[in-house]
Order: C-alpha cells, then structure tokens, then sequence
C-alpha cells in the first residue's frame, strides 16, 4: 500500500524515492505510477504524497491519463546526474534520495557518484527494496484486479476439466474427438484460452504429467501423449494484459483408473493444504507454516527441504509466496533465519504444498491464492481439489 511506503520512507529518514523506467515496463514503476502507459519516465515518491510522473512530450497524454502530477522534460541531456539534479530540485526536494526499479546498468554507471558530487546523499539500499514491501499489502483496488484475474484463470482451468472429461481411453491410448491427444494439445488449449479472456502467460504454463509432474517446474513435454493413470499437473499463472497483476493456482487431475499411491498422495497434500489454510493467522511469521506443513510430511515419513535440504522426492519447495504484480512477491515462507516476514491483513498469498516421486512418476501439488483477512485467509478460487476432472 502507498501508505506503507511513506512508513518506510519516514523510518528511513527518507525525503523522495526515484523510480526510473526505460522501455519496459516493470513492476515498481507501474504499481507507483498507476499503470502509465509510457515508454520512458521517472516516478518520484515525496512522503505523504502522490508520487510525480516525469517523462517526455510524446507521452504527455499517457501520462496525464494517470491522475498524478506530471512534469514534461523537453531536455535530451545524456547526464543524468544533471537530469536527476535538476528534477529533484524543481520539485522542492532536499535531504536524501533512494532508487528503486529497474534500470539499464550501463546508463546508470556512475550517477551515484555524479549526484553525490552535486551535494546529494544518497540512501544504501543494502539489497533492501522499499517498493516491493510497500507492494506486500494490498489495497482494496488491487484485490479486486486480482480477484478478477483468477475468476478467467478458473475457467481456463474449466476448459481443461471439459476436454479431459471428454477423452476416450482404450488401454493407453487417450483420444479427444477422433485424434490422439497430447500435452501440447492442452497446453496450446490453455495458451488461446488465456489470451482469449485478456490475460497473458508471462512465463510458459506448468502442465506436466508423469516423471514430468515429479519435477515441480518442468513445463512438460508438449510431444507426449497424454496417458491414463498418471497425474497430470496444470499449474497456471496468468497476469492481466492491462493491469499486470498476476494469479496462481494449481490443480493435480487424473483420466482412468486412479492407482492407490496416487491416491495417497493426492490425500496428503490436500490435508496438507487444509492445514495450512486454516491454521495461517494474520501477524504470525509466514515461515511457521512452513514448519507446519514439515511436520506434518515428515511425521508420515517423506523428506523435507527442512529434514535433507537437497531432497528431489518428498515435500521439496516452499509453502508459497505473495502474488501480485509479480508472480513471485512477500511474504516469503522459506524457513531460513533470515526471514521475518509476517502474513498481515491485505496479504495476496498463495498455499501450494506438494509431494514428489520421479522415480514412480508421482507428483502432486495443490496451489489456491488467497486475500487475508482480519481473523483468516480467504481463498479466491472455487474448488474442486479432486483427482477427477
């Protein structure tokens, strides 16, 4: 929330924050800047106040769409020591400064030190970005892009269930309608049918089967023909063409008959979920759920990331993570001694434990994205954890 970042700034003894855009965009720059349709920009964030929108003739009109202040640099001046020298002293600003964002490394070789030389001080960020934890908590316009953008990612989800209800399934043969049906027949289904509903896949679709399912982020193979008896794993995350915010969810199906270690496992995990799910608390430690869910895996004999680090079978990733405008944001779940992320009210978080076996083919993994709230966590998705699709 912008309030947090003017909490963040005051505890910093911070007087402006500077977050620069080239080209592309980038999360910081379009969650300070509403979204600017620019092409180049600077964002500058006072405390208690809107962030001012610097950018260039062409894009007044785009900028001026946003709300904010916005001041036009006609000035094609390559210093950007100078440039920054400038911008912040004709918006009243003395005291010290902080970048954020992204920026080209090679235009900004050197602009610390050319600020510094102007009488400057600058912030030493020390791998700490304000922006992203400014970004954790979300305000009541961005629960609702999100909301909206997992609404059209069930029922892509929706359309996979149909075609898989649909198969034929002679021995190990699977067909849809005629034709031998493979994973990239349903990851091309996924691919049209996110694009069709305004979202787009800012990294491939997850939807592997088999040995494939048994590696967390194997994006599958698309020759493979899809077979019955074996998990099939749709891990989606789609972002909104417009507003860039981004959902997650996760779905274990499979077609024929269910073999009993599946079963098992899909079980596991699912209980797994639940516990987490209803255990997780607003201003408790995002780790101890973690923990919980080590436990739990551990108690029935399966490795853990916590119980043998290096694990490829068993419970072999974390619990989740923020969503937002990045697909991966805070809190952090990871069990090191260096996180003390909290869950807090107005947290976008997903819960994803899963169970891996590569050397029987297994993999299970159930993902929901959830808004907390004062007393819970409230999933945003509809359902339906069922092996069956």
């Amino acid at each position: 929330m912008l309030s947090d970042l003017d909490s963040l700034m005051r505890s910093r003894e911070l007087d402006a924050i500077v977050v620069p855009m080239h080209e592309a965009m980038h999360p910081s720059f379009r969650w300070l800047t509403r979204g600017a349709k620019v092409t180049r920009g600077y964002a500058i964030k006072r405390i208690d106040r809107d962030p001012v929108l610097i950018t260039y003739p062409m894009e007044r009109d785009e900028a001026a769409a946003t709300g904010l202040e916005v001041r036009i640099e006609s000035s094609t001046t390559e210093d950007y020591g100078e440039f920054y020298d400038s911008a912040l002293r004709g918006l009243g600003i003395a005291g010290t400064i902080a970048f954020f964002g992204n920026a080209p490394l090679h235009l900004y070789h050197g602009v610390f030190e050319a600020l510094a030389s102007r009488g400057w001080k600058l912030h030493r960020a020390n791998g700490e970005d304000l922006i992203q934890l400014a970004r954790k908590r979300k305000d009541a316009h961005e629960i609702a892009a999100i909301r909206s953008v997992g609404e059209r990612t069930e029922l892509v989800v929706d359309r996979v269930r149909e075609v898989l209800r649909e198969v034929a399934i002679r021995g190990d043969a699977v067909t849809y309608r005629g034709e031998s049906l493979t994973i990239g027949m349903l990851k091309q289904l996924v691919s049209s049918e996110v694009a069709r509903l305004g979202m787009i896949e800012d990294h491939e679709t997850i939807l592997s089967q088999g040995a494939d399912a048994a590696v967390p982020h194997s994006r599958g193979d698309a020759r493979a023909p899809v077979r019955p008896s074996s998990p099939i794993v749709l891990d989606i995350f789609p972002a909104d063409k417009t507003s860039g915010y981004f959902f997650d969810m996760t779905r274990t199906f499979c077609i024929g008959p269910i073999p009993d270690a599946l079963r098992e496992m899909h079980a596991q995990v699912f209980t797994a979920f639940t516990r987490a799910r209803d255990a997780m608390r607003p201003g408790t430690p995002a780790s101890s759920y973690q923990a919980l869910v080590c436990d739990y895996f551990e108690s029935l004999g399966h490795a853990t990331t916590r119980s043998n680090p290096a694990t490829t079978t068993g419970y072999v990733h974390g619990l989740g993570h923020g969503v937002g405008l990045d697909i991966h944001e805070k809190p952090s779940f990871q069990l090191t001694p260096s996180n003390r992320d909290l869950v807090e009210e107005g947290d976008i978080v997903t819960i994803e434990p899963g169970l891996y076996d590569p050397a029987r083919g297994l993999g299970v993994r159930i993902e929901d994205t959830f808004v907390v709230v004062h007393d819970r966590v409230e999933t945003m998705c509809r359902g339906g954890y069922e092996l069956e699709p």
